[in-house]
Formats: structure tokens, C-alpha cells, sequence
């Protein structure tokens, strides 16, 4: 799938318009607490199958904000109901010169996705939407840590791979003593297989879920840029659970491997010092050719025009805002 250069939103969330413009491979997003920034990365779960897209969204619904059940009409949870045409949203998405536009549709209780110029629509059950490794969703939301689908995940698509030999030197940001992951499922009453990291001069293999919140959160984004090979991927709070110590190599870990695997990478943060670090990786000296395409984007909160403004800064621009240390995180303006 080609790389994103824009997108518009109608009707989604809070955003009755939204747009993002001169969107690079490494966008880091920023701005106020409800400014919208979560909204931004499920809008970036569209794809160009309309039924993909909506199977995206209930799995967000369900597994990461914990809804009892699976049901098509919670669907309405992303339609902006306050808007006069509240039944009706779109996203219009932009990769390379190609306009592909999504329509959801909320007709009498029914709700379909639309995509033209294809005839009809597509309807939908919950049936289908429920996460599991063959259906992987391109999103790391804040606060997820280790689960033991990551194990499925892992054996399924690294562990016997030419892959893994980089994995495993991308781990040593926060393992440095690493040596190998094993897939352990013969321990005693253990019910699912779980990972265990074995490291030079250390006998016992340890389980992943030991090494810290850090080390888990850099193997979760480690094994959705594989599995997004020449896609996106949407990482809420990338500096969650990683002390700012290691902010340098983390940043550079996963620069280098989502331009490896051609993945365009969408982050949100709050953290001043994490998009100090972003800057300052940036320019060193093995990393300058990713310059060209990072990106920030302030989410601002406009009173003029009564809409979320999303306000592009180029490298060079978000550049010159740290180092002078004005402020890009946003906030309401008037």
C-alpha cells in the first residue's frame, strides 16, 4: 500500500472537518489533552476495503476499550452525533495521486460502508471483528503491555524467518544481553506458550513479561512494523512506559526499522522531551537522510474557524521551534 501524502475526515468523533496535509513517513503528533489526537490514528485505521476498516474499529472497541460485546451499531461510536448530519461521515484518503473515499452510512439503524464507485454497499456483522494473530489491527493503543497473542505473533512471523537475527539486535535497546527468544510450551500447567528471553551468561531464560514495561513496548511496535510491510502503523503514546534515558536509541530503533520495512509510522505524544530526543536523533549524522521525512503535527483547538487545525512542521521547522523552545504541543488559540 502506498504511503499516505493526505487525508480529509467529515463526521468522525469530534471532528465535523479535519484535515492533514504533507503527511511524511515519520509523523509525530502532538497537542491538548481532547484536542483529538486518538481520533486522528482510528481515523488512519481506514482502508481501502471498507469491511476491513470497519472490522478495525470494532476490535478497537471491543479490545482496547474494553466494550462487553462485538456489535455492529456500536459502530456509532465514531459518528459525530452532534453535527446536523450526524448520519453521515467520510474519509478521504490520498496515497501518492490516488483518491480512494470511504462513506459511513447510518440508514434507519442500519449501518454500512460505502466505497465508490463500486455499486451497492458492503453490510457487516460483529461476528468477524474479534482480534486475534490472523487479524492483526495497524494500532498500539496507550498503556497495551504483553499479552499472549504477541507469543502467536512472534513464532508465526519472525521466529523462523531471516528476520529474526535483526529482531533480536533491535532488542538490545533495552535487553542488551540477549541471545535468543524462545517459545516456551512445555513448562509445567503452563495453559498457552509464552516467550522467555535467554541472554548471554545468564542460565535461566527469563519470560518477556519480566524484562519491563519498556522492553515490552518496544517489542509490541518491533512486531507491527513487520507485520505492516509496506503499510501504517498508528502507535498511541510511543514514550509510555520508556524512561527518558532510553528515549536516543529507542528512537533510533524504530526509525531504522520502519523505513527497513517501508512503514509509515503516525505516533502521538505529550512528552517535551520525547520530541526533543526525536529531533536530536534526527540529526545525527548515519540518521540526516530520514530528515526529508519526519514530520510534526500540532492538533490546535481553533476558535476562529471553530475546528481541530492540524498544523504541519517540516524537520527543519519543528527544527528551529525546539531549539528556540517554543512551544508545539498545542492548545486552544483564538
Amino acid at each position: 500500500m502506498a504511503h499516505l501524502t493526505s487525508f480529509t475526515v467529515e463526521n468522525f468523533k469530534r471532528f465535523e472537518h479535519f484535515e492533514m496535509n504533507n503527511i511524511g513517513q515519520f509523523n509525530l503528533i502532538v497537542g491538548d489533552n481532547n484536542v483529538g489526537k486518538t481520533s486522528v490514528l482510528e481515523a488512519l485505521l481506514v482502508d481501502e476495503d471498507p469491511t476491513v476498516f470497519a472490522r478495525r474499529l470494532l476490535v478497537v472497541l471491543f479490545k482496547f476499550r474494553r466494550f462487553d460485546n462485538i456489535l455492529t451499531p456500536y459502530l456509532e461510536y465514531f459518528v459525530r452525533r452532534s453535527h446536523k448530519g450526524w448520519e453521515q461521515s467520510q474519509i478521504r484518503f490520498y496515497p501518492n495521486q490516488q483518491t480512494i473515499t470511504i462513506d459511513f452510512v447510518l440508514d434507519a439503524g442500519i449501518y454500512d460502508w460505502k466505497r465508490p464507485p463500486f455499486p451497492g454497499t458492503k453490510s457487516l456483522t460483529g461476528n468477524n471483528a474479534y482480534y486475534s494473530p490472523d487479524f492483526p489491527v495497524p494500532y498500539i493503543p496507550f498503556g497495551q503491555l504483553y499479552e499472549h497473542f504477541l507469543t502467536e505473533l512472534y513464532a508465526k512471523n519472525i521466529q523462523f524467518t531471516e528476520l529474526k537475527d535483526q529482531f533480536l539486535q533491535d532488542l538490545q535497546t533495552f535487553i542488551p544481553a540477549i541471545k535468543d527468544i524462545e517459545v516456551d510450551v512445555y513448562s509445567t500447567g503452563q495453559q498457552k506458550p509464552i516467550l522467555r528471553i535467554s541472554q548471554h551468561g545468564i542460565y535461566n531464560a527469563l519470560p518477556l513479561g519480566t524484562f519491563g514495561d519498556g522492553a515490552i513496548k518496544l517489542f509490541i511496535i518491533l512486531i507491527d512494523i513487520v507485520l505492516n510491510h509496506d503499510s501504517r502503523l498508528m502507535v498511541d503514546e510511543i514514550d509510555s512506559g520508556v524512561h527518558t534515558s532510553h528515549f536516543r536509541d529507542f528512537w533510533r530503533t524504530i526509525l531504522k526499522a520502519a523505513q527497513r520495512h517501508n512503514v509509515q509510522l503516525f505516533a502521538t505524544t505529550h512528552n517535551w522531551e520525547c520530541l526533543q530526543v526525536f529531533k536530536e536523533v534526527l540529526e545525527e549524522t548515519e540518521m540526516v537522510q530520514y530528515q526529508e521525512k519526519a514530520r510534526c503535527f500540532t492538533l490546535i483547538d481553533s476558535k476562529v474557524t471553530q475546528r481541530v487545525e492540524a498544523v504541519c512542521s517540516t524537520f527543519a521547522q519543528f527544527e528551529n521551534a525546539i531549539e528556540t523552545n517554543t512551544e508545539i504541543r498545542g492548545g486552544a488559540v483564538v
